[in-house]
């Protein structure tokens, strides 16, 4: 039996608060003991006191002076404060937001947005919603990985969005991401950002060995085509692998996601399969004679070849590589400061198959403002700040802005490479609940596979960790 999520400290000694204001221990307008004082009587560290007298205020129940104290707020003067989490990815994703908020709240009138980061390298960004949801004080609104949204849908922690936003809004996205978003015929998240993979490579150092590279998703390297310029590069420079694994950080489980978004394609391209058409089982599926075929030649890029890495040599990207197999925005960032990075498609096999999906935000079912909330997420995404992330990203995700793009001839040969990707053979993420246990399993299979264990054995324990999990949770049966 799992043991009960435990509520953060500073939570506590905020409802602790909140209580006697509630119960008239502090009068409107009186000041209630000073943050030394609150230290002594709970045995709690200024910290914990900051954190949470700051959600008081962010609530609108107290107001902080400086050099003053803390006073109660009237019920009257408290203005509805929407709580936001959001898990960014890099720190001008964090700029976007801490932007996007302040413009919010110095011109909205009826609410405010009280904006939290979190990290998901201190603690994984599922314990810390268990311990929001166990404690009652879940985010109105908060940032997922689209493959997790089926989870937290079935555990009945999100609010259908469908319900709160007409369909003309819902129909300016494009297709994939209500796709990534849908659960069961609701939508419960809309990506912010969009994604796909492909391989960065050194435009320079491609010319100067006279290497042709495919300008057009048609004209992509079969997987031995591939193997056949790694070999070259190898043969013919001094770099020490001729493909970069995620921009040089290599293959390790605590990677977390990115091995699964990095390794399924393969098996897609080889017409692998992962679980049941039903999602009830993975045997005979993650374990087929196909997926194992593409698992063995993925390996074989490390173990046997080495042709790529598991270490992190991330100091060789951008300034020292050949190819590197990347998310399109570390293109994006790179080419700032540089243009000698270009873009080829993922090479395929039987076929092509790119992975697609990224972060985007839920509604929480313990918010009390659904309405605000569905009003907020229309200000996110309308066509002006989704054109400001974009910039960011590269892969808008709102039919408009590729529209505004093709009108202008905004789009690159790089870029419509990217774009070709997503339109025509990016594939879903398995949209079950058993998601998340399915994707660390395959993140130590992957792992291990890469270090030079037996495919078939991986794959087939793999198969027997996953079904078992789906016995023991039922199927995630409603």
């Amino acid at each position: 039996m799992k043991s009960k999520p435990r509520i953060p400290k500073y939570i506590i000694i905020k409802n602790q608060i909140l209580e006697e204001i509630k119960q008239g221990v502090y009068a409107v307008g009186e000041a209630i003991p000073s943050d030394n004082e609150l230290m002594r009587n709970l045995s709690v560290s200024k910290s914990t006191i900051t954190q949470a007298l700051k959600s008081l205020e962010s609530e609108g129940y107290i107001s902080r002076q400086q050099g003053r104290g803390s006073f109660v707020l009237p019920q009257s003067q408290r203005k509805a404060v929407l709580n936001l989490s959001i898990c960014p990815m890099e720190h001008e994703e964090e700029q976007f937001w801490t932007s996007l908020v302040n413009e919010f709240n110095q011109t909205s009138r009826d609410f405010q947005i009280c904006l939290t980061f979190l990290s998901n390298q201190n603690a994984p960004l599922r314990d810390i919603l268990f311990q929001s949801f166990a404690s009652g004080n879940a985010p109105d609104l908060f940032s997922l990985d689209g493959p997790d949204v089926p989870y937290w849908a079935y555990m009945n922690s999100l609010l259908p969005l469908d319900d709160y936003l007409p369909e003309s809004f819902l129909g300016t996205f494009i297709e994939p991401i209500l796709q990534q978003g849908t659960f069961r015929g609701h939508i419960y998240h809309l990506g912010y950002t969009e994604s796909t993979l492909c391989i960065l490579y050194n435009k320079e150092l491609f010319s100067s060995l006279g290497i042709s590279v495919p300008k057009t998703l048609e004209e992509s390297w079969s997987w031995d085509e591939f193997t056949d310029v790694c070999s070259f590069l190898k043969k013919h420079t001094s770099i020490p692998y001729p493909l970069l694994m995620d921009s040089g950080r290599g293959l390790s489980p605590r990677l977390g996601e990115w091995l699964t978004y990095s390794g399924l394609p393969f098996i897609y391209q080889n017409n692998g399969s992962l679980f049941s058409p039903d999602f009830s089982k993975t045997e005979g599926y993650i374990n087929s004679p196909e997926t194992v075929a593409a698992m063995e030649w993925l390996g074989s890029l490390y173990h046997k070849y080495h042709y790529t890495h598991t270490e992190n040599i991330s100091s060789s990207f951008p300034g020292s590589f050949a190819m590197s197999l990347s998310l399109p925005s570390a293109y994006f960032q790179a080419a700032k400061q540089c243009d000698t990075i270009g873009i080829l498609p993922l090479p395929h096999a039987c076929r092509t198959a790119t992975p697609h999906g990224s972060w985007g935000l839920c509604m929480s079912r313990q918010t009390k403002y659904p309405e605000l909330c569905a009003e907020f997420l229309k200000y996110v995404f309308n066509f002006q700040n989704q054109l400001k992330i974009s910039r960011y990203t590269g892969m808008p995700v709102i039919k408009d802005i590729y529209d505004a793009m093709k009108s202008f001839h905004a789009v690159s040969s790089q870029t419509n490479i990217l774009f070709s990707q997503l339109r025509t053979c990016s594939f879903t993420r398995p949209q079950t609940p058993a998601y998340p246990f399915f994707s660390k399993q395959f993140s130590y299979t992957y792992y291990n596979i890469a270090q030079g264990a037996d495919p078939k054995k991986e794959l087939d324990l793999m198969a027997r960790l996953t079904d078992d999990h789906l016995y023991r949770h039922n199927y995630y049966k409603l």
